[in-house]
């Protein structure tokens, strides 16, 4: 399946309306031309016009922001002046202009601050979220959504939480984490839903983006235009046109995956028309480079090569790297397909180099893998074969990764609950339209009964339904606690596996093996290659497992600091000492229990002192326990607040680990991170209980 640009769309955020339709366009431009009074009424019609048309016709858009600014400036209306300032955010943002928006919502911030309006402030965040998200900036765009979210849980704003889980969503979609994704938009449409806006524009964002997400898994294409198409209907009922343009694109992706590239292009082409009509550079952009990457489906590279580079140009200008080094890649991979000319060739080979860089810098891994894949193609071509031979395994072990069925699984698991969770809500609606009707039958028994003999049975039925509801309780109490610890250790065993496949150690072992590339050092290269892959693909086989033994463990983790000392330059060695007394190959641990403590020793400790370091790790008996220590000579524990979060974060996803064994198997395993107190650096001791084999 081939990689193309998929359209996400984020909410507009605001304090006032969203997604303006024609018909409330057209209401509030007669009130603006009847209310000619230089008030507050007016402040706030501009307010709305500028952001109804901030989806339809930006130009218009700002020129009403900026008449909404200059009035509330005369009024010294602070929250007038913010608003203002967030709509022409918004309207910068639809025709591309990311720099200009990010000023504006830096200014409405200002002012929200000022005026102590924390709705201000919030919105102002989610502006500021967006324009990183735009930029492939997705860490810090999950921040900054993260705490406007804080402030309108506070608030108790649920539509406008609901905007922002779709929005994390997008960045958790392109940072590679599915499932974290699907169930961020989930989420947001069960928000909705119990608002009663499931015919809105931004129930239909969430279900399109749900759809992108099947989208990207092949045996959910069906699926995926399932979404779409009940997204597009709901769109061209609001008449909202920019989102109208980005679902055609979506749609029109699924087809190129279903190998119906005709209907894709058609698609494009419609939405490139739309996303030209409200200057969209950046949708029009999208739509040709989705109309070249169809092309290159057809193999008519030369129609590709026109549409791509067009794009290309706009990608530069926005500054906009994830859809940059798609770009890269198709047209690398256009000129190397269609002539084998030098000129061509060299071509091809500065487009995919280019691409394997940019990708690497937004976190891309599927356009990562893709690259080199093709260049392993293009260096054959050449007969360099070793450059080939490394470019091809570099590919394939990034794709093992990608490939890994637990997150496919836990994808479907997310969906099935969203659907238990509707399923659910209607019984409980029936359930208690019963109850009501039971109820009114007691009532008319009341009257018609002989008092005595009616006291008499109502006790006993009370007695019998009391009983009956304790039981039932009891039962949903105990299901739902069951329920609930299953939830945990699925959630602590996806924490765990995330903290070991760091995103950073990743993508920083990835640096390492293409700076090796660059510079022709095909031995290191190959080297901390096949140490890299094994770790990979050790780690995603171990996810499945809740034990392996000490023996594949210790193995495992001497790999890693083997390259963590690699990228440190060699600035740390260590030592694993093991008790005479443990059978290695017969005593059995979680994976990786140690790899966060190892972690924090080279990264906090190791790493900020002066000269080398040392880490010992010791594993020893007492009792029916294994005791593991994990001992740096770093600079300790320090007042670094940061630092400090992330040392916690490990510690607090293997505690939640030992807590769930301790539950388990009735043990009591524990977690000790202490300084030193004769020396400088950090102790760790985990105790587990002693489980074997056989």
């Amino acid at each position: 399946m081939r990689v193309l640009l998929l359209y996400f769309t984020v909410l507009f955020i605001s304090t006032t309306t969203t997604y303006g339709q024609q018909q409330k366009i057209d209401s509030l431009n007669e009130l603006l031309t009847r209310h000619k009074a230089l008030d507050t009424v007016r402040l706030k019609i501009l307010d709305d016009l500028a952001l109804s048309y901030s989806s339809y016709n930006p130009d218009k858009g700002l020129e009403l922001s900026n008449e909404g600014l200059a009035l509330a400036t005369a009024l010294k209306h602070q929250k007038g002046m913010a608003n203002a300032y967030m709509n022409k955010g918004y309207n910068y943002i639809t025709l591309s202009n990311d720099s200009l928006a990010l000023k504006c919502f830096k200014k409405a911030m200002e002012i929200s601050n000022k005026s102590n309006n924390p709705s201000g402030t919030a919105i102002a965040f989610y502006g500021m979220g967006w324009i990183n998200s735009n930029r492939s900036n997705y860490e810090e765009a999950i921040n900054a959504y993260q705490k406007a979210y804080n402030i309108f849980e506070s608030l108790d704003k649920k539509e406008k939480m609901a905007g922002i889980l779709n929005a994390i969503g997008i960045c958790q979609m392109n940072s590679n984490n599915n499932p974290k994704a699907i169930e961020s938009f989930l989420r947001a449409l069960r928000i909705y839903e119990a608002l009663n806006q499931a015919n809105s524009v931004q129930y239909a964002t969430a279900l399109s983006n749900i759809g992108i997400v099947y989208n990207r898994m092949e045996t959910k294409l069906q699926l995926a235009l399932e979404y779409f198409n009940r997204s597009l209907k709901i769109c061209r009922e609001n008449n909202n046109k920019y989102q109208i343009a980005y679902v055609l694109g979506n749609m029109a992706n699924t087809y190129d995956n279903l190998n119906q590239p005709e209907k894709a292009i058609e698609l494009q082409s419609e939405s490139y028309e739309i996303n030209k009509e409200i200057g969209n550079k950046n949708g029009m952009a999208n739509a040709h480079t989705n109309i070249g990457i169809a092309y290159v489906g057809m193999k008519d590279y030369d129609k590709a090569i026109a549409y791509l580079s067009q794009s290309l140009a706009i990608y530069k200008e926005l500054d906009i790297k994830y859809n940059l080094a798609i770009t890269e890649y198709y047209l690398g991979e256009s000129y190397f397909k269609t002539t084998t000319t030098k000129k061509y060739i060299v071509l091809a080979e500065k487009h995919l180099n280019n691409a394997v860089k940019t990708s690497i810098e937004t976190k891309n891994l599927e356009t990562v893998a893709d690259s080199y894949s093709m260049l392993s193609e293009l260096y054959a071509k050449k007969e360099d074969y070793k450059k080939a031979l490394k470019t091809k395994e570099l590919s394939t072990s990034l794709k093992d990764s990608l490939h890994s069925q637990d997150l496919k699984d836990k994808i479907t698991r997310l969906e099935v609950e969203y659907e238990f969770d509707k399923e659910a809500a209607v019984l409980k609606a029936e359930h208690d339209s019963k109850q009501a009707l039971a109820q009114a039958e007691i009532e008319r028994q009341k009257l018609i009964k002989n008092g005595s003999i009616f006291g008499g049975s109502l006790l006993l039925a009370s007695a019998i339904f009391g009983l009956i509801v304790y039981k039932r309780k009891r039962d949903a109490v105990s299901k739902k606690q069951e329920a609930e610890f299953k939830e945990t250790v699925a959630n602590t065993e996806l924490k765990a596996l995330r903290a070991q496949m760091n995103p950073h150690f990743i993508f920083n072992s990835l640096n390492s093996i293409n700076d090796y590339i660059t510079k022709n050092d095909a031995e290191s290269a190959s080297k901390y290659l096949i140490k890299f892959a094994k770790i990979m693909r050790q780690t995603l086989e171990n996810s499945n497992k809740k034990e392996i033994t000490l023996q594949d463990d210790l193995q495992l983790i001497e790999m890693y600091m083997q390259i963590e000392a690699i990228r440190l330059n060699h600035k740390f060695s260590y030592s694993i000492e093991v008790d005479k007394n443990i059978d290695v190959d017969n005593s059995l641990v979680p994976p990786l229990i140690l790899q966060p403590f190892i972690e924090n020793s080279i990264w906090h400790g190791i790493s900020k002192k002066e000269g080398k370091g040392h880490i010992t790790i010791s594993i020893q008996k007492a009792k029916q326990m294994i005791v593991c220590n994990v001992e740096d000579d770093g600079v300790g524990l320090t007042n670094n607040k940061q630092d400090n979060n992330k040392i916690s974060l490990g510690q607090s996803i293997t505690k939640d680990r030992i807590e769930i064994i301790n539950k388990i198997k009735n043990a009591n395993g524990t977690v000790k991170v202490e300084n030193k107190t004769n020396t400088n650096g950090v102790k760790v001791e985990v105790k587990l209980p002693l489980e074997l084999a056989f």
